[in-house]
């Protein structure tokens, strides 16, 4: 791919884009046109669309109304309400033959310019920008991890309400209390303060030894209970993301071993975060804690994986998961003004699992 192409486009819904929801401002649960070019920077959208896309784009991002397509590019005649006529027109006006797009960009579209003679280019890392965030993107990731530390203090209210009955099982307002009835509570402070939690993870006892299990049944006492509360934020669309691992009654030796050594791997690699540190040191760091203390991971030959067999953390912007990365994987020095979550945890099916993640900014000094 030619590196020095600038004129870079997006046909996308901007409600599961990121990408388009960062160049665009606009959140759309529709797909609409987004274009860089000749150093104009325009979306297309319809009429319905027309004036919240104006509240809401991008300062520097012209918002032109479909219809009015012939006039805005002085074309011959108005093109048809299709993705590929507004390319193809906005192509023409604009002198692009060649454009850069998004990995993900529409097989069908693509195809049909390429038959037209229309160049596009794959990018993966299309919005650069996102990588760091400016005050503002940290403000609303703070707002957004307001939202699920409001859903885990409902939990934490609901199971200290809970009382442990003569089968050992947990029962909150006379009923059993499940991982979906506690999810919901969850979920509903959530939705009630501004977000949208999607994929809330409590998953009680055994169940937490799967990372991603969200949980299901009835929840007993005396176990752990992981939860993982992500809610993205519906006015600016950022996410938060906060993981802790509760116990209604008394927790087991083992469960206590485990959570001390988290906690420490997770205080020591907040600790050496900073700009200049590579994401395979960070991880490395808690590999080093669980092994110190005896945590033994095995990921071949098991029918389940246990210990420690996941990254440390992971971006967090406007996607749940985006760049940089605390894994073995990423090499590249952390750059002050990165979000990431740092989420340690252990998982063994004998028990259950213990994680403990929060959000942390990366600056020059840590």
């Amino acid at each position: 791919m030619d590196e020095k192409l600038t004129s870079r486009l997006i046909y996308a819904a901007s409600e599961s884009c990121a990408d388009l929801l960062y160049e665009s401002g606009f959140q759309a649960p529709d797909p609409f046109l987004w274009y860089e070019a000749a150093g104009q920077r325009g979306m297309v959208v319809s009429a319905l669309e027309y004036g919240r896309a104006r509240a809401q784009a991008r300062t520097g991002v012209e918002v032109i109304c479909s219809d009015n397509l012939k006039q805005r590019f002085a074309l011959k005649r108005q093109p048809e309400y299709s993705a590929l006529a507004q390319v193809l027109a906005i192509s023409k006006a604009l002198g692009q033959n060649h454009w850069s797009v998004p990995y993900d960009f529409p097989l069908g579209l693509e195809q049909a310019l390429t038959r037209r003679r229309i160049r596009l280019s794959p990018k993966r890392d299309f919005a650069p920008g996102r990588l760091c965030k400016n005050a503002l993107e940290q403000q609303a990731i703070a707002a957004a991890v307001e939202l699920a530390e409001k859903g885990l203090a409902r939990a934490e209210e609901v199971l200290r309400q809970s009382r442990i009955g003569s089968d050992q099982l947990l029962y909150w307002q006379e009923e059993p209390l499940s991982a979906e009835r506690l999810r919901a509570e969850i979920d509903g402070v959530i939705l009630q303060a501004g977000g949208l939690a999607q994929g809330t993870i409590c998953a009680p006892g055994v169940q937490g030894a799967d990372p991603h299990e969200r949980g299901s049944g009835p929840i007993a006492a005396n176990v752990p209970i992981v939860l993982d509360i992500f809610p993205r934020h519906t006015a600016s669309g950022y996410y938060g993301d906060l993981s802790r691992t509760l116990v209604r009654g008394k927790a087991a030796d083992c469960v206590w071993q485990a959570f001390d050594a988290v906690h420490e791997a997770q205080k020591r690699a907040l600790q050496s975060l900073r700009a200049g540190i590579s994401g395979k040191e960070v991880h490395e760091l808690v590999e080093q804690c669980f092994s110190e203390r005896g945590f033994v991971t095995l990921v071949e030959g098991v029918d389940q994986p246990c210990g420690f067999f996941h990254s440390t953390g992971h971006g967090l912007g406007l996607e749940i998961h985006e760049q940089p990365s605390l894994s073995r994987r990423y090499v590249d020095a952390l750059q002050s003004g990165q979000v990431l979550t740092v989420e340690p945890g252990l998982y063994y099916p004998e028990w259950g699992g213990v994680r403990i993640e929060d959000v942390a900014v990366i600056c020059e000094e840590g």
